[in-house]
């Protein structure tokens, strides 16, 4: 099986992210600056890369796959692209965006939309379709969900702050054990 329809995916969600912080970017004399969905965008980058180096080994062993296998396999890619495309609020032509406001406003989406993408590496692993699950993957996966949960239930920036900060940890351990192991 290949990741033809997974990379599209991706590759879409990850175009969405990048045009529309090249738009913000473009417009930044109309925009006042968050640092806060900027450090969202940025983790969002750093899972569709590691998602899509992940699911290669999984599609590798894919050959004898139902289609409701590869179904399976869709949820992440569709709930990251989601996430991609909320992670940055759009600007609109000669508007000016207040980037703080516009997060207030449409985080539990994006919120959503990641504790969605890591639901369904969760049913990916559960499935074992992507094989035995480590320590580590369910620890980071684990730490991720808590992290998303209680930023949505908190409702605060301090808390949205927390999150990144572990999920960000959860992220740099896992690639770290993926360089060395």
């Amino acid at each position: 099986m290949d990741l033809t329809l997974i990379s599209i995916v991706l590759g879409l969600g990850l175009t969405e992210l990048l045009l529309t912080f090249y738009r913000l970017v473009q417009a930044r004399r109309r925009v006042a600056w968050d640092a806060l969905p900027l450090a969202w965008a940025l983790l969002i980058l750093i899972a569709v890369v590691n998602f899509w180096w992940g699911i290669r080994a999984i599609m590798a062993g894919a050959s004898g796959w139902t289609t409701g296998e590869f179904m399976l396999t869709m949820i992440s890619p569709i709930f990251i692209f989601l996430a991609c495309a909320a992670a940055l609020t759009k600007v609109e032509a000669g508007e000016q965006l207040d980037m703080k406001a516009a997060y207030a406003e449409e985080r539990t989406g994006f919120l959503l939309f990641f504790l969605a993408y890591q639901g369904g590496n969760w049913v990916i692993d559960l499935a074992r379709l992507a094989g035995p699950m480590s320590q580590i993957v369910t620890m980071h996966r684990t730490a991720v969900c808590v992290a998303l949960i209680v930023a949505l239930v908190a409702r605060s920036r301090k808390w949205d702050w927390a999150a990144i900060a572990v999920i960000a940890a959860a992220y740099a351990v896992r690639l770290v054990t993926q360089i060395v192991g």
